[in-house]
């Protein structure tokens, strides 16, 4: 039941199954109205009353990450296969963008990728992924049993990859949680600029939990 909800809290705020050539526009929003605005840019959930389903995973250095861990603080969350061409690269260079445009270079906002292929996504593939992308120490790239991931994917309505890992057919989001653990947003990579996620972090950082 839970599933069947989240999909259809998702598909409200527009998310589709993305492939490869997604890229993303370019902000309309002045600088200045950015910085003084306290409203979130990006697609809402639940109207922010969702709390994160919470996971147990080891990342690409074998060290256990658990979303409940970092409670207190705003957490991106995403995705990915560490073989894609198209929507993980982008979504990483985004990612990228908005940290390095944070306070101190976002140091302290928790990163995290799930894998959406684990067979694929061993811990050579992550690390070359992380290294290609300057993503080394700022992304923590999680895998795990595919019946632990099956439950995570519904979680989070995500579709996991479809075919041999040739093409690029997965759901393609960037997550945004907030300190109290609630699901606040969801980026499709179509919609997703470095100015609005870092601008939403900032003001999920300045929330009072």
């Amino acid at each position: 039941m839970l599933s069947v909800v989240l999909v259809l809290l998702l598909a409200g705020i527009g998310i589709v199954l993305l492939t490869r050539g997604s890229s993303s526009g370019a902000s309309s929003t002045p600088a200045v109205a950015r910085a003084s605005s306290n409203a979130l840019e990006g697609p809402e959930i639940a109207n922010g009353k969702l709390y994160a389903a919470n996971f147990s995973l080891r990342d690409q250095n074998g060290r256990r990450v658990t979303l409940s861990s970092f409670r207190g603080r705003v957490v991106i969350l995403t995705f990915m296969h560490s073989l894609c061409h198209g929507a993980c690269p982008l979504m990483a260079e985004q990612i990228k963008g908005a940290l390095n445009a944070l306070p101190n270079a976002g140091h302290g906002i928790p990163a995290i990728a799930i894998s959406i292929d684990p067979a694929q996504d061993t811990r050579a593939n992550r690390d070359k992924f992380l290294a290609k992308y300057q993503m080394t120490g700022r992304l923590d790239y999680l895998n795990g049993p595919r019946s632990v991931l099956r439950k995570i994917w519904r979680a989070y309505a995500i579709q996991p990859l479809i075919g041999n890992g040739t093409n690029d057919d997965h759901s393609a989001f960037v997550f945004l949680i907030d300190k109290r653990g609630i699901w606040r947003e969801g980026w499709p990579v179509g919609q997703l600029t470095p100015e609005g996620l870092s601008h939403d972090i900032a003001v999920l950082e300045r929330e009072r939990v």
